[in-house]
């Protein structure tokens, strides 16, 4: 904590490792603000009201890098201060960028190996500025070399939130085919699983635009115009649901009662299924209940 009372994390390494260690890793600190949050609203006879208080001073307290008046996040202290090379003007990627410049220049300039905000965007999109998607992907995203293999599936989610379909797809064909087109050159030594996961996060969480809280499931789904359809099977809560999804329509079943929302809609999804009809850019309900208020998309 700082004479002005603004806490910060000093000497991390955040996802981009071109880069540390750093002070005020901005996904970092993020990180560690939604932590303590969350701790605090935590029913254990351990923690006193002293405790709840105290982290959530402290997580007010955080730094986080983000100027209001650009809407994008300062990935650490002094990254807007590199040099303001952009890697998409240099090469194509992926690439290994501390290969192709050195290491050093590397350290000195506004080069990412992988989603490192935008990261904090993927995981924690209740935990950053509303609005801030899009001028931090504006930013970053060319500025990434993509130079691991968990970094195309991330942003092939965030822009197919931000509706950028054309990128997100294009992004969502290279972290699936990393190791079917070797595209790395280092499969031999193993399959990137967690490529692979990213794959599947960004059509759940981007093109489904499937989020999870304790009120439960909303979806928000976007479907390439190349497209038919795209089904996905998952759990919630131990319940298994499917999501099928075409150009007008989502129909969603789960074996178990489970509380969804799309579109504005709160409705109970049971194994009989509830149907949404997209009318312009507004799902309506076609079939099922509504179970909750029904406001405007």
């Amino acid at each position: 904590m700082d004479p002005d009372r603004r806490a910060h994390l000093r000497d991390v390494v955040g996802p981009d490792e071109y880069h540390g260690p750093v002070d005020d890793n901005a996904f970092t600190n993020i990180l560690a603000r939604w932590n303590l949050r969350a701790a605090a609203k935590l029913d254990h006879p351990d923690i006193t009201d002293e405790d709840r208080s105290q982290w959530l001073a402290l997580a007010t307290a955080i730094v986080d890098g983000y100027d209001p008046s650009t809407g994008r996040y300062e990935q650490f202290r002094g990254f807007f201060d590199l040099e303001p090379l952009v890697i998409v003007d240099l090469a194509p990627r992926p690439v290994t960028a501390d290969i192709l410049l050195g290491a050093e220049r590397v350290r000195g300039a506004q080069i990412v190996k992988q989603a490192d905000v935008l990261m904090a965007h993927h995981l924690l999109p209740d935990e950053v500025v509303a609005g801030s998607l899009e001028p931090n992907l504006d930013y970053y995203e060319p500025r990434t070399a993509h130079g691991s293999s968990l970094s195309p599936g991330v942003h092939a989610s965030l822009l197919a939130r931000a509706g950028r379909l054309d990128e997100a797809v294009a992004m969502l064909h290279l972290a699936a085919r990393i190791d079917l087109d070797g595209v790395t050159d280092s499969t031999p030594g193993g399959l990137h699983l967690a490529a692979m996961g990213s794959a599947w996060q960004a059509l759940a969480f981007g093109f489904l635009g499937l989020r999870a809280s304790s009120e439960g499931l909303t979806l928000d789904p976007v479907l390439p115009d190349a497209w038919s359809e795209l089904t996905m099977r998952f759990q919630y809560r131990g319940t298994p649901i499917t999501a099928h999804l075409e150009p007008a329509q989502l129909t969603i079943t789960a074996e178990a009662a489970q509380c969804v929302t799309v579109g504005g809609h709160v409705v109970v999804a049971d194994a009989t299924g509830v149907t949404f009809q997209r009318i312009g850019t507004a799902w309506q309900l076609t079939r099922g209940n509504i179970s909750g208020p029904s406001q405007p998309r």
